[in-house]
């Protein structure tokens, strides 16, 4: 039985020969994947790139407002990623062209790439539920985060990429409701292998996605908005930065997102000229096919 997208019935089925991993200079090997690799349970992190882009003024013609406070987010992410081990770098006030630019750059690096075992994108700036502002247009956030997909970017196939988004994505205020908080007595208890290290024997053909081994980390649930302090920056990336520094090595980073989507979901309380209960949610997206353990090195 053939299978048929949902919305294309009809449609001939894709009787294509699945191809080989491909491009010129993959880390897998030439058009390889070890299997050895395929099979680990998590990833192996001995080195990582990050870039932070940090915009906070924009061209008059885009009409939005200074992001005054962010300086404060890219320094505190800027150094966690550093203690991590990480080549990092930071681009204030990126236009498209700087942002495409940097990424080239990391992309023709083939041998940097061949040995970080991660790359991290931090964007903060203004956007909407599917695009990012630079200062002078916006981007797609799918497009950004095609830059490094299997295709455009062999050398990180099978490599986590994430992408840390601090952003509005709408103009929706998140609500909620208020509960009471009951305090229990308090005597009473509560209840392998670097990847560059490859096989080339011939083996089975596997279809690796484009989208396989991302994670996109949101401020905030879509459609609604992603709040900022003028003076400490955003509640996000602070609660990001606090958990990202007390990260212990057998802390896989879905267990760092989680605290993060609980201290600012049930923590944060927006100082909002609003009559409403607002909240902020922030959430995460992963195409991942391995846990991920930051924290793998000193």
């Amino acid at each position: 039985m053939a299978d048929v997208l949902d919305a294309q019935r009809g449609k001939p089925e894709d009787t294509s020969t699945p191809t080989i991993i491909h491009g010129p200079e993959s880390n897998s090997g030439q058009g390889f994947v070890s299997k050895a690799h395929l099979d680990q349970e998590k990833y192996l992190i001995s080195s990582g790139i990050a870039v932070v882009i940090n915009n906070t003024e924009f061209h008059n013609n885009l009409k939005l407002g200074d992001r005054t406070g962010s300086d404060v987010d890219a320094a505190s992410l800027f150094q966690r990623f550093q203690e991590l081990g990480f080549d990092s770098d930071l681009l204030n006030d990126a236009t498209k062209d700087d942002m495409e630019d940097k990424f080239n750059e990391i992309k023709n690096d083939k041998k940097s790439l061949e040995n970080a075992g991660c790359l991290i994108v931090a964007l903060l700036t203004h956007g909407n539920e599917d695009s990012v502002f630079m200062t002078d247009e916006s981007v797609k956030i799918k497009n950004v985060m095609d830059y490094f997909n299997a295709e455009n970017c062999p050398e990180l196939i099978m490599k986590p990429k994430i992408f840390i988004v601090q952003a509005c994505r709408g103009t929706g205020l998140g609500s909620g409701v208020n509960r009471t908080v009951v305090r229990r007595d308090p005597n009473q208890a509560d209840a392998a292998a670097e990847y560059h290290e490859y096989d080339k024997t011939h083996g089975e053909v596997i279809r690796i996605p484009n989208e396989a081994d991302f994670l996109a980390v949101y401020s905030t649930s879509p459609g609604y908005g992603s709040f900022r302090n003028t003076e400490q920056g955003s509640p996000f990336v602070r609660y990001l930065s606090e958990e990202l520094l007390k990260m212990k090595k057998e802390d896989d980073f879905y267990k760092v997102l989680t605290r993060v989507n609980k201290d600012v979901g049930l923590g944060y309380k927006p100082n909002y000229a609003h009559s409403d209960i607002i909240t902020q949610m922030p959430c995460f997206i992963s195409h991942l096919t391995k846990d991920l353990y930051l924290k793998q090195k000193g």
